[in-house]
């Protein structure tokens, strides 16, 4: 059936049968009807579209209705629909790494030593230029490419956990050298922790956006525009000492700078180590 180019002059119950086959096959099942014998169909596939000058019992089973009774008006539909999904798969994996690496802290710096590395006032100012202003960008963007409802969970857990351990070590590297390596008090280092922070974060969002082109160019320079106002910020007095940023010490900036280097290092092995075993798995499963 699936070689078939075309099925034709079918009944009411084979029309069904062939949607039910195909969803069973693992197709996403499209069934568009306008008539009494479409409804069987209808109820069997997992979106079910009716002609608007169709019957009320055609339309009643249906997801949508077209009011306009265009074909046309579904493929712009399903693709904007796709883009949507994508898009809050992307999102979901920025705010699920954010909630790792935000977890491994607590678990290793906060409750063994009752402080955590950095003040909530600092956590929510890196928070808005991390995953603040590009979750609700990224949200908005275009996007392409086929989508899998059943690989949801799959895709963020396999993006977020080995990103926001990553990251969250690279974090944990920052503070560690900072306190007890170049003798910063506890405001310098929650300083260089909060600037780390800013760095790994903005490493992961670049990280969402795998495939090379202008949109890759794009999420960079969002990352790129996402540092500068955030340093920007920290420059301003004010706002410096709202938020507890103490002058940046030659001891302070190496900490940074360590920390943020392994971060990208551990995130850029992390997610190449994920891909190549799931290219293993495809191959393999391509293979039994």
């Amino acid at each position: 059936m699936r070689a078939a180019p075309a099925i034709g002059r079918i009944s009411p119950e084979d029309k069904a049968r062939v949607v039910r086959v195909l969803t069973e096959g693992g197709e996403y099942v499209g069934m568009l009807g306008d008539g009494v014998n479409d409804v069987p169909a209808l109820k069997q596939a997992r979106l079910a579209i009716a002609q608007g000058s169709g019957t009320q019992m055609a339309r009643s089973v249906s997801d949508l209705v077209l009011v306009s009774g265009e074909f046309g008006e579904v493929p712009p539909m399903v693709g904007e629909g796709r883009q949507i999904l994508r898009n809050i798969q992307r999102v979901a994996r920025l705010f699920v790494s954010k909630a790792i690496f935000t977890a491994f802290l607590v678990l290793v710096i906060a409750i063994p030593s009752g402080v955590f590395p950095m003040l909530p006032r600092q956590f929510t100012l890196t928070s808005t230029f991390t995953i603040g202003i590009p979750a609700f960008l990224l949200a908005l963007a275009p996007s392409s490419g086929p989508w899998r409802p059943e690989g949801f969970l799959r895709a963020i857990a396999r993006f977020s956990i080995p990103a926001g351990l990553a990251t969250g070590l690279g974090i944990l590297t920052t503070y560690l050298l900072a306190r007890h390596v170049f003798d910063c008090d506890l405001t310098q280092a929650r300083s260089a922790t909060a600037a780390t922070v800013v760095v790994s974060g903005l490493a992961i969002v670049f990280a969402l956006e795998d495939q090379p082109g202008t949109r890759r160019l794009i999420v960079g320079a969002l990352c790129a525009t996402m540092a500068l106002l955030f340093f920007g910020a920290c420059a301003i007095p004010v706002a410096r000492e709202f938020f507890e940023i103490a002058t940046p010490t030659t001891e302070m900036i190496w900490a940074w700078l360590i920390g943020s280097a392994a971060a990208i290092v551990l995130l850029t092995l992390a997610l190449r180590v994920v891909a190549v075993l799931d290219r293993r798995a495809g191959a393999g499963s391509a293979i039994a």
